[in-house]
């Protein structure tokens, strides 16, 4: 069945927004006095949203409240969300190209909307896209459906008729919940088993790869 949509993540699908979001979990991580994580350790904890993050970050504090170093993080990556941050290779051409066939384009993302939108805004101003929405309530993030069917109903396609693109389990949850097409992209933070496991139909290593599941 062609695919008449695509949503895709943020971090680790469009943006590889690594380096900035480590940052700022260890500017958290110093003001509560507390050491530094590795980038790779950071790398594991993203995708299902701030808090979840921020709560991952204090596994070895649980007298830290998370409360308390949120705030913290979020004011830290306002100002530096754009410090390294870079579409991956290939991004930018395959934005061309799904522009120039007419198709609708999405982002759908468990990072806070206050970051979610602007980043999407500054990075790819180039390019339309029916929706940008990031983390505003507990009970519509992901792996719930209901932010991805709404995109889906903007896009007047019925939700098997849209591609879910993401690099996560649980972006592949989302789809799977939403009855749209899992598309796990490989070259972002988890690896090509755990995206499988969770439901992937195709697995992508080049964003031009997603051309050939249009008509597929």
């Amino acid at each position: 069945m062609p695919i008449r949509g695509i949503i895709f993540d943020l971090d680790g699908t469009l943006l590889d927004t690594l380096g900035d979001i480590a940052a700022a979990v260890n500017a958290g991580r110093r003001a509560m006095g507390l050491p530094e994580w590795p980038v790779s350790d950071i790398k594991q904890w993203i995708g299902e949203g701030m808090p979840t993050l921020c709560q991952r970050a204090l596994i070895d504090a649980p007298h830290v409240p998370v409360e308390q170093m949120l705030p913290i993080v979020s004011e830290y990556y306002a100002a530096h969300r754009l410090d390294q941050a870079a579409p991956y290779p290939g991004i930018p051409e395959l934005l061309d190209a799904l522009t120039a066939r007419g198709i609708p384009m999405a982002i759908l993302s468990n990072k806070p909307h206050v970051h979610t939108l602007p980043m999407a805004q500054a990075v790819f101003a180039k390019w339309s896209f029916v929706a940008i929405e990031g983390y505003r309530l507990e009970e519509f993030r992901k792996p719930d459906p209901r932010g991805a069917l709404q995109i889906a109903a903007t896009m007047q396609a019925a939700p098997a008729d849209v591609a879910l693109v993401g690099d996560s389990d649980t972006d592949m949850r989302t789809a799977v919940n939403a009855g749209m097409v899992p598309v796990g992209a490989t070259w972002g933070y988890r690896s090509r088993d755990v995206i499988l496991a969770a439901g992937a139909r195709h697995l992508i290593d080049t964003p031009a790869e997603i051309l050939d599941l249009l008509d597929t």
